[in-house]
């Protein structure tokens, strides 16, 4: 190889290596106490064992630029007393013009990088690295409300405020010991939070009482045992919910126009908004709720399901029906759902025989054995199942059917 081109490699490789040391001697200086003071350099940089990262920096980069200078300054130096020399050793001479050429070179390279790092941002040759302010939390009320979700028991490392729905609780899946959520009564801000055992909101679920006394105050520190949750949504909860109500048909219907619903033959059930204002959150087992909510009907309950299709309950001794009664909401006699305003639906499992003695699953918190929530996230229209699939939430848990109902008032479904 030519000297002047290995002479070139080597100023090339000499820049690498500064930039490598300036880069990386830095992180290892301020990780360390300094033992040693180090010297005031001529441009004013000093650092000592309070020093920040940015005079570090600044300190390590005057050094490499003052190191890289007076080393172009002596090989011109050595250079020039070698062409001194020339004439006694004539090989000298090529020796000296090879220096000449690389010092020259290293000189280049040395310009171009303070010149590179001076035309990106001109702070960044002195480092003037500005201080981050402090975060301030934010004082709209609509940021100092939200869901803690934490790893502890007793709500110890409450994580980030959330305040939207989490399809993949990530690092907490099965790891969610308790949730602590931060009501702001004066604002009348509320959230609820409802909990999943598989990711994209189904499988077992428990919710989160938003009110642990009447009037919403505080929801407070909430266990959660045994950890089981692999997402959670979250909603805006309404304590005075002003909607129509919930309208529950035995028949698909894929009009959402309630009343053309009603006329379908196939009949209906109606949880009012008042029922559900009272309730603060809705719950009751299916089988207690019957389709006979229409007083215009014909039947002397009231039945809005027709006569020939409703339950008998007495035959003659010819086999003949001679007393029927109006069909319940359990198993499958529920086939479409209509939401008339912002209420979240959801059809749960909980198993009263096995978990009537354990004091940590209640029917009205959960944890539930499955349950399906409506409207779901690819509800479009957000009114609800125009015929609700069973095949789907009955293979959540082998051939069980929902047996209850939840209703919940949010501020937007």
């Amino acid at each position: 190889m030519n000297k002047k081109y290995k002479n070139l490699f080597f100023a090339s490789c000499s820049f690498l290596l500064l930039t490598a040391c300036f880069l990386a001697v830095p992180l290892l200086v301020y990780a360390a106490q300094l033992e040693v003071p180090l010297p005031q350099l001529a441009t004013g940089a000093s650092v000592n064992g309070n020093s920040e990262l940015p005079e570090y920096l600044k300190y390590i980069f005057d050094f490499g630029i003052f190191v890289g200078f007076f080393s172009v300054f002596l090989s011109l130096v050595w250079a020039g007393g070698l062409w001194l020399l020339s004439p006694v050793n004539p090989s000298s001479l090529a020796n000296a013009k090879d220096r000449i050429s690389g010092a020259i070179s290293g000189f280049i390279i040395l310009t171009t990088l303070y010149l590179i790092i001076t035309a990106i941002n001109p702070s960044l040759a002195i480092f003037k690295l500005n201080k981050v302010d402090p975060v301030q939390f934010p004082k709209n009320p609509e940021t100092r409300a939200g869901v803690f979700f934490n790893n502890s028991s007793n709500c110890s490392d409450n994580s980030d405020l959330i305040a939207s729905s989490m399809p993949d609780l990530g690092n907490l899946k099965n790891r969610l010991n308790s949730v602590n959520i931060l009501q702001q009564p004066e604002n009348s801000l509320f959230y609820i939070t409802i909990l999943y055992d598989a990711i994209n909101y189904s499988g077992m679920c428990q919710y989160i009482n938003p009110c642990k006394d009447n009037n919403c105050q505080e929801s407070g520190c909430q266990q959660i045992n045994p950890p089981f949750a692999d997402s959670a949504s979250i909603h805006r909860y309404e304590s005075s919910p002003n909607g129509d109500g919930v309208y529950l048909f035995r028949k698909s219907c894929f009009n959402n126009n309630i009343q053309e619903c009603k006329n379908n033959g196939g009949g209906w059930q109606k949880i009012s908004n008042s029922e559900i204002k009272n309730s603060k959150i809705y719950i009751q087992k299916l089988e207690k709720l019957t389709y006979n909510r229409d007083s215009s009907s014909t039947d002397s309950n009231g039945c809005t399901v027709p006569n020939e299709e409703q339950n008998c309950i007495n035959w003659d001794e010819r086999g003949n029906c001679v007393k029927r009664e109006c069909p319940n909401l359990s198993g499958e006699n529920i086939t479409s759902i209509k939401i008339n305003g912002n209420y979240l639906v959801l059809l749960v499992y909980f198993d009263e025989t096995k978990d009537k003695n354990d004091e940590t699953k209640d029917k009205n918190y959960g944890p539930w054995s499955f349950c399906q929530a409506f409207p779901t996230k690819n509800d479009v229209t957000k009114s609800g199942p125009s015929q609700i699939k069973w095949e789907s939430i009955r293979n959540l848990n082998t051939s069980r059917l929902p047996n209850y109902i939840v209703i919940i008032p949010v501020k937007s479904k």
